[in-house]
Formats: structure tokens, C-alpha cells, sequence
């Protein structure tokens, strides 16, 4: 559910889930704190008059949530177990993570449906376009610092590819020193679109990029839609990581 499925079959207000999610990322969960949260989150944000980003802290108080990651008596707190379960969707590239807050420990953690449109509001907002009460909607207070948080290549590879093999680690290595990571995880991303799931086809995208440009399609049987260049300017993995 990263992906421009997301964009066209689960906009806000339609609260549908896209196809990707059947064939994608469903298929690679396997934990259920991961699951009920990815579909309770996708609700909040997508249903008729939801936000663009809800904190951590709304989730943190959400009953309903709490309820259904914990529906019997343990020892393990039920809040500790939906932040566990958002980490690994953040991880799988199904949210994305944005901190925002005063340097000292007045921060907020707020999370976005992984769309082109929370793309583009990440963009605006750490290019200082649209100020974070306009991006989310909310007033967050004083704002000093702005994080997104998103999984290095690697992470990428395991959750939207396959197993990570020695050879294919060594491979992601030299990618990083030739490419941007942006431009590695749009490659998987395609292979994935394309039902492509191997390094060596995410390896010959990059390459025909390095040598054709970056604007040039990968297959040329697929509509230049796919690849239009609004995907690589403000793709998932921007310039802002947080350490």
C-alpha cells in the first residue's frame, strides 16, 4: 500500500483499500499488532472527513485501538503494542513518520497515509511552503525541527522484494555509492509494479537510468504514466532521514 494504488483506489474519504494491499503487502504481514493497526490507521485517515496525519498521541488514547491489538488480558501494556505494531508498518513503507516539535522534548510523532498527496505535503512542508499547522491540519505548537523517518534500502528490499542474500546485500552496497537511495527504492518499487520481484531486474532499471536518464521509461511497452517524473522528486525516500 505504497504506491499509486493507494492514490487512486484508497483516497481520503473513500476508505477503500487499494489492490496493492491484497497483493502486496498482505501477503508479506506477519504480525497481527502490524495488521490491525496498518487497517484501523487506514481508517482513521481515510474515512469521510478524517485527517491528513493523526499523532501518536491520539492513537495512544484510542480505545477502540488499544482494544483490538489487545482483546485479552496479558502483561505486555496494550500501547506497547501498537507502537509496535506502527513501527513495522512505518518500516514496510505502508505510513510515513514525521516529527515535528521544539528541539528540547517537546516533539510529536505524526503519521501519514504513504500517498502521492502525503508525498507532496512532506515536500511543501520541509521546503517551508506550507507551515506544519497548515500540513496537518492541527496546531502543533512551536515547530523547530521537522524529521520523516524512512527505512533504508535494505529494509525496503526484505519487505517489498525478497530474502536479503549475502550477494544481493553486496549488490545494494555498490548501488548506494553509485546512485541516490531514492532512485534504488523507486527501482524496486517498479519491479514490484511490473511483478518483477529480483535484484538483477532492479539492478538493469539503474542502470538504464545511469545511461539513458533518469526520465527514460524502463520497459517501453508501459505508458510514460507510470514513470512520470513527480514520482522521483518527491518518492518516499527524500532527503530528510531522521538519525
Amino acid at each position: 500500500m505504497n504506491d499509486e494504488d493507494a492514490t487512486r483506489n484508497g483516497e481520503r474519504g473513500s476508505g477503500a483499500l487499494p489492490e496493492s494491499f491484497y497483493t502486496a503487502t498482505l501477503p508479506r504481514i506477519e504480525s497481527l499488532a502490524e495488521l490491525k493497526v496498518t487497517l484501523h490507521l487506514h481508517w482513521l485517515l481515510t474515512r469521510p472527513g478524517g485527517a491528513a496525519a493523526v499523532s501518536l498521541s491520539a492513537l495512544e488514547g484510542d480505545r477502540l485501538l488499544l482494544a483490538g491489538v489487545k482483546p485479552s488480558p496479558g502483561p505486555r501494556p496494550a500501547e506497547e503494542i501498537m507502537r509496535e505494531g506502527l513501527e513495522l508498518a512505518v518500516t514496510r513503507g505502508t505510513f510515513l513518520h514525521l516529527t515535528v516539535g521544539e528541539n528540547g522534548d517537546s516533539r510529536h510523532r505524526w503519521y501519514l497515509l504513504n500517498t502521492r498527496e502525503s508525498r507532496e505535503i512532506l515536500r511543501r512542508l520541509a521546503s517551508g511552503e506550507v507551515s506544519a499547522i497548515e500540513a496537518l491540519g492541527e496546531n502543533v505548537g512551536p515547530v523547530e525541527l521537522i524529521r520523516v523517518y524512512r527505512p533504508n534500502v535494505y529494509s525496503v528490499y526484505e519487505q517489498t522484494i525478497g530474502l536479503l542474500t549475502p550477494l544481493v546485500a553486496d549488490g545494494l552496497r555498490d548501488a548506494e555509492r553509485v546512485y541516490p537511495p531514492e532512485w534504488i527504492v523507486e527501482a524496486m518499487r517498479l519491479a514490484v509494479e511490473y511483478n518483477k520481484r529480483s535484484w538483477p531486474y532492479v539492478a538493469g532499471i539503474l542502470k538504464r537510468w545511469e545511461t539513458e536518464g533518469k526520465s527514460v521509461g524502463t520497459d517501453r511497452q508501459h505508458s510514460q504514466t507510470h514513470l512520470d517524473s513527480e514520482k522521483y522528486t518527491s518518492g518516499r525516500y527524500g532527503h530528510l532521514v531522521e538519525s
